[in-house]
């Protein structure tokens, strides 16, 4: 159910709930015929989920948005099915846990935008979530070689701030190649502040627990930070466009700082990995060829070639894992009917 209005002269209100009765089941079965030794994974949970969203208009390319809203994070049927699987991208072995709930979150956050000329803006906002029972990533041991699974931490808030910009520039010129497209600017920032939360008395229900509850500070250390979470997320895109010859260009630079990948294995320091900056490549073409409309892109990406590097801080740095994720590119063609 949705309902929006006007409250006073400017200022509108879009309020909403939605009802969800949700069922998640994993069965795991020996395709060979035999015992699994496993029973069945089942999350049936009814959620009433409201929303709100009020916008003041106090300028008439300005407006100020305050929002709030309970949504649910779910596992992944992997992460739920407690049997082994590869990860092929970082060899790494992981298996799933039967014993994960759901991820119950409120979002609040305020946000000023100012759209000064079609499809161009400046925005800046705050926001905050206060996550109940999140799912991370936690080694477990396997031997001498790096397993890990999931887990439900007790409590997590992230906080932070977010900027964006979006700009169009167009140049006089006696070249046809400048003078007909217009070039584009766009750009965002988000800070956020991310922790873990935990208390005395709190518990998680691990892997090999048999669903029994264990002390949750002896998998999460309180203050840490929210596994996934990085301190700074940066995007860049410069290009242009041309509707006379119906293509496009964009260079794109990302830049993640470093975050926790995984929980270390109890008593040792967590998983770091450092994405790093990223540098893409995007052209796309559109044109007509036999009375039929197609369209071509080219990708470049890592064209700096940023390595995947994962580590742990003890005494010294400790690398984990480490490999050349390498250079790629691709051709796409499409027809349109």
């Amino acid at each position: 159910a949705q309902v929006a209005a006007e409250v006073i002269p400017l200022v509108n209100l879009n309020v909403g709930v939605r009802y969800e009765d949700g069922e998640q089941t994993v069965t795991p079965r020996d395709l060979f015929g035999g015992s699994t030794g496993f029973l069945p994974t089942r999350i049936e949970e009814q959620y009433f989920l409201p929303a709100a969203t009020v916008t003041w208009n106090f300028a008439e390319d300005m407006q100020l948005r305050f929002g709030a809203s309970q949504t649910i994070g779910r596992p992944q049927f992997r992460e739920l099915a407690p049997q082994q699987y590869t990860d092929v991208e970082s060899d790494r072995t992981f298996i799933g846990n039967p014993y994960l709930v759901d991820t119950e979150i409120l979002n609040l956050d305020a946000r000023w935008e100012w759209y000064f000329a079609r499809d161009q803006y400046v925005t800046a906002g705050v926001f905050y979530k206060d996550l109940d029972k999140p799912i991370e990533s936690s080694v477990i041991d396997q031997g001498s070689s790096i397993s890990q699974t999931f887990l439900n931490a007790p409590n997590a808030v992230v906080q932070g701030i977010e900027v964006e910009a979006k700009k169009y520039f167009e140049f006089g010129s006696d070249s046809d190649f400048i003078a007909n497209k217009r070039w584009l600017v766009q750009g965002n920032y988000t800070f956020s502040d991310s922790q873990v939360n935990v208390e005395d008395g709190d518990t998680v229900v691990t892997q090999n627990s048999l669903g029994v509850a264990q002390p949750a500070s002896f998998y999460v250390v309180d203050g840490s930070r929210l596994q996934g979470q990085s301190e700074h997320v940066a995007n860049l895109q410069l290009g242009w466009e041309d509707d006379t010859a119906r293509s496009q260009a964009t260079l794109i630079v990302n830049y993640v700082s470093e975050r926790t990948s995984a929980r270390g294995r109890p008593g040792e320091p967590d998983l770091i990995q450092e994405p790093g900056v990223q540098l893409d490549f995007v052209y796309r073409k559109d044109f007509e060829y036999a009375g039929r409309d197609y369209g071509m892109a080219i990708e470049l990406r890592n064209l700096l070639g940023e390595q995947f590097l994962e580590y742990q801080e003890m005494d010294n740095r400790v690398i984990i894992n480490g490999y050349d994720l390498g250079a790629s590119g691709s051709v796409s063609l499409t027809a349109r009917f």
